[in-house]
């Protein structure tokens, strides 16, 4: 664990200095009150078990590519069984539960709708809207040594 002041890689201790407890190194330890000592070991354990355990296979979901042309066509559709052969898109959006300028975004692909929203509109539409998408692991970056720390920020008088 890095210190919060000097950004070293030793932080052991919790130490309060001006009323905020930050976790800081022997060093860095006489600048406020020492609260307590980290527990770096059962952090690193459970940090490790939760490495070594297999992902659970969970299923993601996301829209379906052409949401706003599927959505478009079921609108004109439904507009074409109706007696005058037309469906306004205010009198579709009032069906789905939508504003109509939401609607329009949507369906010209400039707004895309939230996994819980898609499923809503398409069991309204009697359509399935959402697909099964596959898991995408994020790399993070690790953490860039040259960052400032709150050590770098201050001037430290000495008597």
């Amino acid at each position: 664990m890095d210190c919060d002041m000097c950004g070293r890689e030793q932080a052991v201790l919790k130490a309060s200095v001006e009323g905020t407890v930050l976790a800081v190194c022997n060093g860095c330890s006489r600048y406020g009150k020492v609260v307590g000592k980290i527990q770096v070991a059962a952090a690193a354990m459970k940090k490790a078990e939760k490495m070594q355990m297999p992902a659970e296979e969970e299923e993601l979901e996301a829209v379906v590519a052409n949401f706003g042309q599927l959505v478009k066509q079921k609108r004109e559709e439904l507009g074409r069984k109706r007696e005058d052969g037309f469906m306004k898109l205010e009198d579709f959006a009032k069906l789905i539960g939508v504003k109509e300028s939401v609607l329009h975004k949507m369906e010209t692909g400039t707004l895309k709708p939230s996994v819980e929203e898609a499923k809503r509109i398409g069991k309204t539409l009697g359509m399935k809207l959402v697909e099964k998408a596959e898991a995408v692991e994020d790399i993070v970056p690790p953490a860039k040594k040259d960052q400032l720390t709150l050590g770098d920020m201050i001037k430290v008088k000495k008597k």
